[in-house]
């Protein structure tokens, strides 16, 4: 039997795996998470998050979304694998950091809650451009905040939740536009704030948060003169708070992420949850 532990960071939720034996390859992995990541049929998660050793932090996060793909790096799952590291006894200390293919991530957990020193984001890799779907125009944002995110924003929400995702799916798909694909925020600012929502890559579907979409958000925001450098990110699963300073130059982003994650369960994942 394979021992695991359920978690989630505002409803973004993941199936956790110590792999400091390395028991575990790659392939393995990938199939791991497509198997047991689906909902109603086994486990159900959005990802599947595997701590590994690392020569030069305490740890290594590897992320395998629910197709099985491996994703560089997810702010929720970030806070996750922190809080299960440090309850698991990986790292004895609250204060860690750790290997992402995004970078590496700085944590510090405090019961609940855990704050992220996210790795830099260069806005010179940023761009702004238009994407027509269904006839529609769309403004668009992209960041790269450890995997690409394209923010687009609304006065006011144009439809319902799952509504977006056909929307988030036909953006994503662009190749000529997105050649590694992307994760899709749709945002709207009110009162200093923000509410996202966002298509995860990977995932493909809507997820009820995402940390590093709540921060391509923040940094767009600011940008373009909606929000200051802290503010509160809502998703329909919880809040982020995602605080922002630049570098003298301006064109670079060191991000910091801020909320919420629950363990909810030690699991023994039984044969039959991954035929």
């Amino acid at each position: 039997m394979l021992s695991c532990t359920k978690m989630n960071g505002n409803g973004n939720d993941f199936i956790m795996i110590d792999n400091r034996t390395r028991s575990f390859g790659a392939e393995e992995l990938a199939r791991f998470a497509r198997l047991l990541c689906r909902r109603g049929l086994s486990v159900g998660a959005d990802g599947l998050l595997v701590v590994e050793p690392s020569e030069r932090a305490d740890f290594r996060m590897r992320l395998f979304n629910s197709d099985g793909s491996e994703g560089e790096m997810c702010g929720n799952g970030a806070r996750c694998i922190a809080r299960y590291a440090f309850e698991k006894g990986i790292v004895k200390s609250p204060s860690m950091r750790f290997e992402t293919l995004g970078g590496e991530v700085r944590a510090s957990v405090d019961g609940r809650m855990a704050a992220l020193e996210l790795a830099p984001v260069s806005l010179d890799e940023a761009v702004r451009g238009r994407v027509m779907v269904d006839g529609v125009d769309y403004e668009y944002t992209y960041i790269i905040v450890g995997v690409p995110h394209t923010v687009i924003f609304e006065e006011k929400r144009s439809r319902a939740f799952a509504d977006y995702a056909p929307l988030g799916r036909a953006i994503r798909e662009r190749a000529d536009l997105f050649p590694r694909g992307t994760n899709v925020n749709f945002a709207v600012a009110a009162g200093g704030g923000l509410d996202v929502m966002t298509y995860e890559r990977g995932v493909e579907d809507m997820t009820l948060s995402c940390g590093t979409g709540s921060t391509a958000s923040a940094i767009a925001a600011m940008q373009l003169g909606l929000c200051g450098a802290e503010v509160r990110v809502t998703n329909p699963g919880g809040v982020n708070v995602v605080k922002l300073a630049f570098s003298e130059d301006g064109r670079t982003v060191f991000p910091k992420l801020e909320g919420a994650m629950l363990m909810t369960a030690e699991l023994e994942i039984l044969p039959e949850a991954l035929l």
